[in-house]
């Protein structure tokens, strides 16, 4: 059973070109289409997280952020690489973020757009994966097993069927 959604930052939730290198405070941010209503539908059945790489932001700087743009409401934690000491694909930004919101690898499934850290960290924790890939700005291809999302998505509304549909599968790794 599917108890918590965790979502990359840049590409997923708010348009990367809005973000770049930048500091978040330093830029005009802009959010992926769709995201509110899909984030509202989301919200109260499932635990939500951000699991962000950044170059130098922390927690209280994407929620920040994310309240800049009407999104922090919808977040449980936010868990980022510079607070962790450690970037996606390592495990240990995951777990982190798994204990935040008090579940289980199996229990959760990790939605972002690049395959060589969101998809590939969070396989190696053994959560169920979603591939954005909503844009060309990283063109990836899969080049192991473990790079295999569960699901690819082309709109993050295409995310509420997808979950359904990993729900059925139920092929949880523990």
């Amino acid at each position: 059973m599917i108890k918590a959604i965790l979502f990359d930052l840049g590409d997923t939730l708010i348009t990367e070109e809005s973000v770049g290198d930048k500091h978040t405070s330093e830029v005009e941010l802009e959010k992926v289409p769709f995201v509110d209503e899909v984030l509202q539908k989301l919200r109260g059945k499932y635990k939500l997280a951000v699991v962000t790489n950044t170059g130098v932001s922390k927690e209280e700087d994407i929620r920040k952020a994310l309240r800049t743009v009407g999104l922090a409401e919808y977040f449980d934690a936010i868990v980022t690489s510079v607070d962790v000491g450690h970037e996606k694909p390592d495990e240990r930004i995951f777990r982190v973020a798994l204990k935040k919101l008090g579940v289980k690898p199996g229990e959760a499934v990790m939605v972002g757009n690049r395959i060589r850290t969101d998809v590939l960290g969070a396989n190696k924790v053994g959560m169920k994966t979603i591939y954005f890939n909503w844009n060309d700005r990283y063109p990836e291809k899969v080049e192991s097993p473990l790079e295999k999302p569960n699901y690819t998505i082309n709109s993050i509304k295409d995310l509420l069927d997808a979950l359904p549909s990993l729900e059925r599968k139920g092929n949880y790794l523990e």
